[in-house]
């Protein structure tokens, strides 16, 4: 049974939690969380500031978590980074993980020709080993 505290969230904490779902349902997309997608969302959880038992109900009850547009402009671009972050952590990158990211990308506010620009820029970015930080200086 899911809980229901979630509902009294602040706007903030209910972002929070909705960008942990978003990411929960990319690493689960392709039927297996690796451990390096593991390791990912447990690093990304902190940043978040969402406790273990948060992470626990936003991973069973995922449904619970409606998405919610992050705020600021350089917040888009980072939930957009830490989306593509996970897709190419475990070093395996699949059509419907790719289609994923797009489709969170236009809900998270971008155009589809802004995703076409920036998607490559920060995956070679990434690939290359630059940080989060590093990166979203280079595209925002």
């Amino acid at each position: 049974m899911s809980s229901l505290s979630h509902f009294f969230d602040s706007g903030e904490q209910a972002r929070q939690k909705s960008h942990f779902r978003n990411l929960i349902m990319l690493a689960r997309i392709d039927g297996n969380v690796s451990f390096a997608e593991n390791q990912l969302l447990k690093k990304i959880a902190t940043k978040l500031s969402l406790t273990e038992e948060q992470v626990t109900e936003i991973c069973e009850n995922p449904d619970d978590y409606p998405f919610i547009p992050p705020v600021t402009r350089e917040e888009r671009y980072e939930r957009f980074i830490q989306l593509i972050q996970l897709l190419v952590v475990d070093g395996n990158m699949d059509a419907n993980e790719t289609k994923l990211v797009r489709r969170l990308g236009v809900e998270l506010g971008f155009t589809p020709e802004r995703i076409d620009e920036k998607f490559p820029i920060i995956l070679e970015h990434l690939r290359k080993g630059m940080d989060r930080e590093e990166v979203l200086k280079i595209v925002i």
